[in-house]
């Protein structure tokens, strides 16, 4: 099993896509580390329609001036019935930044045309031990 860092975003409920998300900040030099975001999900559902929920592992070299998606997650289709699962959004920073800091975040992004859509989810970070 991977060592934890720490967790990302705590359990929250999200009935829209998201912008802006809580982070981590990793010290130090992380390239070349490979790290997983582990997102575990419940309730996700529709009234109706068709939305699907997508989640993204982001990284920002610069403090959070600009991020980028390092990794998606499989796209979860809704429907009236609930759904709950995990997922493992496995990157590898590839720059140490002048500031030392590397931030990421995870989001969750809505699709489609879906009729009150729900989903709630929380995330941690893990790093990656290498294989022996």
């Amino acid at each position: 099993m991977p060592d934890i860092l720490q967790e990302i975003v705590g359990m929250h409920d999200i009935t829209a896509s998201e912008t802006t998300n809580s982070y981590v900040v990793l010290p130090g030099g992380v390239k070349g580390n490979p790290l997983v975001a582990r997102v575990q999900y419940v309730n996700a559902k529709q009234a109706s329609g068709s939305g699907v929920w997508t989640f993204t592992a982001q990284v920002s070299y610069n403090l959070g001036g600009t991020w980028t998606t390092v990794a998606t997650g499989a796209a979860i289709t809704l429907t009236a019935t609930v759904q709950d699962g995990e997922q493992a959004l496995a990157f590898i920073p590839t720059t140490v930044p002048d500031t030392g800091q590397t931030w990421v975040q995870v989001l969750a992004t809505l699709t489609g045309s879906p009729v009150t859509p729900t989903l709630a989810y929380r995330a941690d970070l893990y790093m990656a031990r290498p294989l022996s």
